[in-house]
């Protein structure tokens, strides 16, 4: 059931859907996910920030699980937007064929990240260079380094990525691609460390009982609630948003 959420102007740029992927369960007519498609363009982050904030309930409920068919675009803005993205702790999905470049930055993003098919590729960047070749700079002034290539490593390792994946990424030709094997993506993991870390500490181990399971699932969802409201409550800020007001601390006291 695919809840189409308007039409953008900008026909390359980044593009987003809402769908439930349950039709049958009991919520069947809300929106339980967002796809998003196209190319990621500089703004396109500011641009879904609005709509979050414009449609607080929808974003809260599709933000659960998102779908990525992002074809490409800019890597700054990918980062901006995985950034964005990991302290709301979404479900992150590559559904197409393959999630390449700024794709696989924002599927990283995931506290749960899930591969359908398909493959993940890390696309290296421009080794670090000066960002600022003007003539008019002070000769005494400290040299102005781009930073984008130890954003992207301090990034990836937060989110789990193994250093020796990273430096092989990080290290190659501009624009080549870094084909993540299955190996990879298991040493990866599924959660990111920070994600398994809390877990560990406030949720109960996994036995080998299905009751065992289900305490960790209930204890584990109450978390992501949780955490989730902490970091949209700040993407908030400022707005007066009635469904909101009401939910803040209902979400930010589940049990953590």
């Amino acid at each position: 059931m695919l809840l189409p959420l308007l039409l953008h102007p900008w026909a390359q740029a980044l593009q987003w859907d809402l769908s439930n992927p349950f039709p049958n369960d009991p919520l069947a007519g809300v929106a339980r996910g967002i796809t998003l498609s196209g190319e990621l363009l500089p703004g396109d982050t500011g641009k879904l920030v609005q709509w979050m904030q414009a449609r607080p309930a929808d974003a809260w409920h599709s933000l659960g699980r998102v779908e990525l068919k992002i074809t490409g675009g800019d890597t700054r803005e990918a980062l901006l937007l995985a950034d964005t993205l990991a302290p709301l702790y979404p479900y992150t999905v590559a559904a197409g064929s393959s999630c390449t470049g700024p794709c696989a930055l924002v599927w990283l993003a995931g506290a749960w990240r899930m591969l359908t098919e398909g493959r993940i590729g890390l696309r290296a960047v421009p080794p670090a260079a000066l960002a600022d070749s003007n003539a008019n700079r002070p000769a005494d002034a400290p040299s102005a380094f781009d930073l984008l290539p130890s954003q992207l490593r301090s990034y990836a390792l937060k989110q789990g990525l193994p250093l020796p994946f990273t430096e092989r990424w990080l290290s190659g030709s501009s624009g080549e691609v870094y084909w993540l094997s299955e190996q990879d993506i298991n040493a990866t993991g599924t959660w990111p460390p920070y994600y398994y870390a809390r877990l560990r500490a406030k949720c109960p181990a996994l036995a080998a009982t299905e009751e065992s399971f289900h305490a960790l699932r209930r204890c584990a969802a109450r978390l992501v609630i949780s955490q989730k409201a902490f970091a949209f409550d700040k993407l908030m800020a400022g707005v007066d948003d009635a469904w909101w007001n009401e939910n803040r601390d209902v979400f930010k006291s589940a049990p953590r």
